[in-house]
């Protein structure tokens, strides 16, 4: 019991410490909110009230190794040396005391840097240090609900984070079950590729065979338009052919006349006569049959020629279509490339994600233990507010004192060392 009394009280006083200087920043920045002025003098006198509180703090507990190195790291600050660095040496609360001290002399060191430029800006009113050390005492009361308060939210946030947990192992498994959809997408889209890619197969095919049927048309045309002309040419025979008829019904029918004329002598005329005159008939029935099977032919060729014209026609619109086809396809292919590609990198960002899951796991559960011990350490803080109580009471009668060091402000500036 009593090594736990020890512990304790190290551990307020270590507390105290750390409030001390936190205090001691914000009195001196209330101040300086206040007044526009003084606010390096301030933060020098803050310090140095904090640096008395740590010693008289670590003689009245023990003095031990550790502490005496903590004191001396002050006392450099005193000094005006803001370069040091105070490492703590074990985790736990002094641990994190020395933490938010470095953190703290860094923001101080930022602020120094900034009232070199503002020194000559700086008057001769510190008289609100007194109010400013008055509502620290008063503060302090806040700052004691505050820890409470901030229990209470670490417990909170520990069991937030918990329920983080769950919800991350939850979209871990949406997040796989959007991966195996993507895999599925990108292997049903590899079928379309194919079936697309012979859908433009076959248009080519198509295309190939559509121009062979325009050029086969083209030379059809231009073969019965020669036979349109060689039927034309079959129609001036026929016509020859017909006048020779005529002429040679002619002569016939004059031979048998003058036969006739002859008597018994002219008989043998008469029949070779009424002979040629049946071959005659027989010519002009022939040659007509012949014109009429060659204007037939006429008819069917024209017919032909623009049936031919018909289809070169169609099979130019064919082609078309078919150009605009393979357009569509390739069109289509492209698609399907472009979507493939973003289902990889869809793929590819999963992967990711299912990696970055286990880190924020990871992470949130650091989050609920760090949680838990600021719950512990609140607490902790919570049990020293009496002893800082008269520590401020302290600190409300040292920073009389500060109005003393006003005129010391520039001397004291530049024996700063802030690098």
């Amino acid at each position: 019991m009593k090594k736990d009394n020890e512990e304790k009280k190290t551990s307020a006083n270590k507390i105290v410490q750390i409030t001390a200087t936190i205090i001691g920043f914000a009195i001196g920045f209330l101040f300086f909110m206040r007044t526009e002025d003084w606010m390096v003098f301030i933060v020098f006198g803050a310090f140095a009230m904090v640096e008395a509180f740590v010693v008289r703090t670590v003689f009245e507990s023990g003095i031990n190794k550790l502490a005496i190195r903590f004191t001396n790291e002050m006392q450099k600050i005193k000094d005006g040396d803001f370069s040091v660095l105070i490492v703590p040496k074990e985790y736990g609360i002094l641990g994190q005391v020395a933490t938010t001290v470095n953190t703290v002399l860094s923001d101080i060191k930022k602020l120094i840097d900034g009232f070199f430029q503002l020194s000559l800006a700086i008057n001769s009113s510190s008289y609100t240090v007194k109010n400013v050390s008055k509502n620290a005492t008063d503060a302090i009361q806040l700052i004691s609900q505050t820890t409470d308060d901030i229990s209470k939210g670490a417990t909170s946030q520990a069991e937030e984070a918990q329920n983080g947990v769950l919800s991350v192992e939850k979209l871990a498994d949406q997040i796989n079950a959007v991966y195996n959809s993507s895999n599925e997408i990108i292997i049903e889209t590899d079928r379309i590729t194919q079936v697309n890619t012979a859908g433009v197969n076959a248009v080519e095919s198509l295309k190939e065979k559509t121009v062979m049927n325009i050029n086969a048309s083209e030379k059809i045309i231009l073969v019965i338009e020669k036979l349109i002309q060689t039927v034309q040419q079959i129609t001036s025979f026929t016509d020859s052919i017909e006048n020779i008829t005529e002429q040679t019904n002619m002569l016939a029918l004059n031979a048998a006349i003058e036969a006739a004329r002859a008597g018994e002598a002219g008989l043998g005329f008469a029949v070779v006569a009424d002979e040629v005159r049946r071959l005659a008939d027989q010519s002009r029935q022939a040659n007509l049959e012949i014109t009429n099977l060659v204007e037939s032919i006429s008819d069917d060729s024209q017919m032909a020629v623009s049936v031919m014209e018909d289809l070169r026609n169609a099979s130019e619109e064919q082609n078309l279509s078919v150009e605009q086809t393979g357009q569509a396809f390739s069109d289509i292919a492209n698609a399907i490339y472009a979507i493939v590609d973003k289902f990889r990198n869809v793929n590819e960002s999963v992967n990711k994600m299912q990696t970055d899951k286990d880190e924020v796991i990871k992470s949130i559960e650091h989050i609920s233990s760090v949680s838990q011990e600021t719950a512990a350490a609140s607490e902790e803080m919570a049990a020293t507010t009496d002893s800082q109580m008269n520590a401020f009471d302290e600190l409300q009668q040292a920073s009389t004192d500060l109005e003393q060091l006003v005129i010391k402000l520039d001397e004291n500036l530049k024996r700063y060392k802030l690098r």
